[in-house]
């Protein structure tokens, strides 16, 4: 890694996170002291979900100088500016020490339970920020009610799941749906976003005509869930980043299907932003299961091709090597060959001291990672120790792969003739 990659790094962080204050401090709700919307929390969150615990204080430092920057800019005074940054980073820290913690687990998920157990983080990371943010002002004398709790909330999560898109889905799939971009998916966008400005941005039309703007809204909604079948992750983000903005501004600025004509005080704030809360839920939900099904289809295509390696008289053993982990994982009983159970051949290094020493050199770089394939199977005779003085011939056929929560994996097959494992 080039060594300006950081500093540009920490700049670009510092720009985006800047701006999407300032952005999002013009929604701010002054009877609840928030912005209806905080896009830098997702920025936040991503980062620290994607970086190691050592990188953690430059950017923890980072987010809370420019939180209370922005906060002193928009003429917030100290003490709140200082409440809001503390309290977001805490439970940022917390979410994303916690999703790291389950991502290094051994525990395999598969992309939906994954993205639901991340989002129940964000849930429940967001309403423990707003009711900590709720005592402290309430302790420094501001009249904070317990509604102020729920826009807070709201407001954070909404936030951390417009932008979780750009980091969290990327480190769960490694397989794009689609790996191209066409017009006809930028077009898609393209519409989404005009459909939300103009449901968003009318002013009074809604009051006579509550039917249609009930259909414009699930049309926008189903619209939106559609486009997450097809598009990237990054085009899926800059969507709910957008969609965020124009709903927010726009309620903010009573327009829109929740103006105060329609809903009562600040109601139509809360309305718009648990809208905003269930797309991007859904959305990442759908996305999530759609990955799912195309990574089970390609599992089993690559099953099928390492099958196809053996020929009549073999006998053969399945199995999966977790590089990031160093663990083996046989798929099929391997007891019968080697007399021992799989737990005494669970990882890499017991595996390769189970070959010939002139065969070990072959395999050594696909265990650790070094070598790759994934158009064909990469195959290679293999000579086996089943005891100390007994050899058993065979081959082993191997794919690279990666599993539904970023693991480098190789997909294995083991080969031996049946004749000889009779004799074994």
């Amino acid at each position: 890694m080039p060594k300006w990659s950081f500093p540009l790094k920490w700049f670009l962080f510092s720009i985006s996170y800047l701006s999407l204050a300032f952005l999002c401090l013009e929604t701010r709700d002054n009877g609840s002291l928030s912005s209806t919307i905080w896009l830098p929390a997702g920025l936040t969150l991503g980062i620290l979900c994607s970086t190691p615990l050592l990188q953690w204080p430059i950017w923890v430092l980072t987010a809370g100088m420019l939180h209370i920057l922005a906060s002193l800019l928009h003429q917030r005074p100290l003490d709140i500016a200082l409440v809001f940054a503390l309290n977001d980073l805490v439970i940022l820290c917390l979410s994303a020490y916690i999703w790291q913690s389950i991502r290094n687990s051994s525990a395999k998920f598969s992309n939906m339970v994954a993205m639901g157990v991340f989002i129940l983080i964000v849930l429940a990371a967001s309403a423990l920020g707003g009711m900590t943010t709720f005592y402290s002002l309430h302790i420094l004398g501001y009249p904070a009610v317990l509604s102020h709790f729920l826009s807070w909330s709201i407001s954070n999560a909404t936030g951390c799941l417009a932008i979780t898109p750009l980091f969290v889905v990327n480190q769960l799939i490694q397989q794009s749906i689609n790996n191209r971009t066409g017009w006809n998916h930028r077009l898609q966008i393209a519409a989404i976003i005009a459909l939300s400005a103009a449901l968003f941005l009318q002013n009074g039309f809604y009051r006579t005509n509550l039917a249609v703007m009930d259909f414009l809204l699930y049309l926008l909604f189903g619209l939106t869930l559609l486009s997450s079948l097809f598009i990237k992750e990054r085009q899926l983000s800059l969507l709910y980043v957008t969609q965020a903005l124009i709903v927010s501004i726009a309620t903010l600025y009573n327009c829109g299907p929740y103006s105060i004509d329609i809903y009562q005080g600040n109601s139509g704030i809360t309305a718009s932003q648990l809208y905003l809360l269930a797309l991007f839920i859904s959305g990442m939900l759908v996305r999530s299961r759609v990955t799912d099904v195309l990574f089970a289809k390609k599992h089993s295509e690559q099953q099928y091709r390492l099958a196809q390696a053996v020929m009549p008289g073999q006998s053969h053993f399945q199995f999966q090597i977790n590089i990031n982990q160093q663990k083996v994982i046989w798929l099929d009983a391997i007891d019968k060959l080697f007399n021992l159970p799989a737990r005494f051949i669970a990882t890499p290094a017991l595996l390769l001291g189970r070959m010939h020493a002139e065969d070990r050199e072959f395999f050594i770089p696909w265990f650790n990672g070094e070598q790759q394939t994934t158009a064909a199977p990469y195959t290679h005779p293999v000579r086996l120790i089943l005891t100390g003085t007994t050899f058993c011939d065979g081959q082993i056929a191997l794919f690279s792969n990666h599993d539904n929560t970023a693991n480098l994996y190789l997909n294995g097959l083991l080969i031996v003739y049946q004749d000889q494992l009779n004799l074994c």
